[in-house]
């Protein structure tokens, strides 16, 4: 896999392969990853997003487990990249299967530190912001989809309230005329071999379910 590099504060990659076009214009899908978190040597987000088979028209980029890089990034990754639909993808642990999130609250409060070392409690991802913003992806077309592929999908009716939901929130924020929206992913099963009774699930099934759902984005 070939990749090309545009300068940000976020590592951003493009990756090169077949395109994807809509009324005779290349489109651009921006997918975004976080770094390992909470003493993790891995995230599954970052592996399945950086093992994704060649499309030139995603542009792949990592984001900071931390809230103050994250509402720096996400505006800068948008204005930079100028993408026609955004994805994003994180990691849940306890979560059996890929779940599509429906909505993403104006709301961080956090259960552990973020990498900065800090947590917040009932802060506002957007003072003044909206209390909450819907997925703009085809949410049951895309699960429907998955379905019809033979691999396991579910809807989410919360995203959480730490880095993840931040995303998705500020995506629709920054972003609120193009498809957005959010998938949070299970452990790999070397994650999960050293927590006791948490669900997994295999990384090439995990990359077969982001490719479709990427691919289901315009339908």
């Amino acid at each position: 896999m070939t990749y090309g590099r545009v300068p940000t504060t976020s590592a951003v990659y493009f990756c090169f392969g077949h395109s994807l076009s809509k009324k005779g214009r290349n489109l651009v899908i921006l997918v975004t990853y976080f770094d390992p978190f909470g003493g993790d040597t891995v995230n599954v987000s970052q592996e399945v997003a950086t093992r994704l088979p060649q499309r030139d028209y995603i542009v792949s980029a990592e984001l900071k487990t931390s809230k103050r890089d994250v509402e720096q990034q996400i505006p800068e990754l948008i204005a930079k990249v100028r993408p026609d639909a955004i994805l994003g993808l994180g990691q849940a642990e306890g979560r059996v299967v890929p779940t599509l999130e429906r909505v993403g609250i104006n709301l961080i409060d956090s259960r552990i530190e973020d990498n900065r070392h800090e947590q917040y409690h009932d802060e506002l991802v957007v003072p003044d912001g909206p209390p909450a913003y819907f997925s703009t992806l085809p949410v049951r077309q895309i699960v429907e989809t998955v379905h019809q592929h033979g691999l396991p999908i579910e809807l989410s009716l919360s995203a959480g309230a730490f880095m993840c939901n931040q995303a998705l929130y500020l995506m629709r924020h920054s972003a609120r005329d193009i498809p957005a929206g959010f998938l949070h992913l299970p452990l790999l099963p070397s994650q999960a071999a050293s927590r006791r009774h948490v669900a997994s699930m295999g990384l090439t099934d995990q990359i077969s379910v982001v490719s479709i759902v990427l691919d289901t984005i315009w339908l």
